[in-house]
């Protein structure tokens, strides 16, 4: 069950923006997540790379690298992507999200919950989402502790 809904919201994370890309980058944004559908990962991330490249302020193409980046299980700098979207523009919560994700991997729990936090105040919606997983975080952390 865990990883089912941490894989939905990674999945989530990379369909969701706040806006389309600027400065031509939306194709790319396209095409990286064709490539994620197909399973090609590789491609998605090269594509993405690309993104940021020809627009470092685009926060959906940060956070979408970030969303590969976890997706090939590569946390830390997933973690660096989502910063890097969330430096960019402070209201989005898929950033948060993601971010979340990649510690509760890290089972860094405290500062996931501290990431869904924030992304709960930034967009309501997410809400009944993010209190599953913070119900989670919570009794992962009562049965640790014991």
């Amino acid at each position: 069950m865990q990883r089912l809904l941490l894989i939905a919201l990674t999945l989530t994370l990379l369909v969701s923006g706040n806006a389309l890309g600027s400065n031509g980058t939306d194709a790319l944004l396209d095409l990286s997540y064709e490539q994620t559908k197909a399973g090609k990962l590789d491609d998605a991330l090269s594509t993405l790379q690309q993104a940021v490249t020809k627009d470092p302020t685009s926060s959906l193409a940060h956070s979408r690298l970030g969303g590969i980046r976890l997706l090939r299980q590569e946390y830390s700098a997933g973690i660096k992507d989502f910063q890097q979207a969330i430096m960019l523009d402070q209201n989005n919560a898929s950033a948060f999200v993601g971010m979340a994700v990649a510690y509760l991997h890290m089972s860094q729990y405290s500062l996931a919950r501290a990431a869904l936090d924030e992304a709960a105040k930034i967009d309501p919606a997410k809400k009944p989402e993010i209190d599953k997983v913070l119900a989670w975080i919570e009794q992962r952390t009562q049965s640790t502790a014991h």
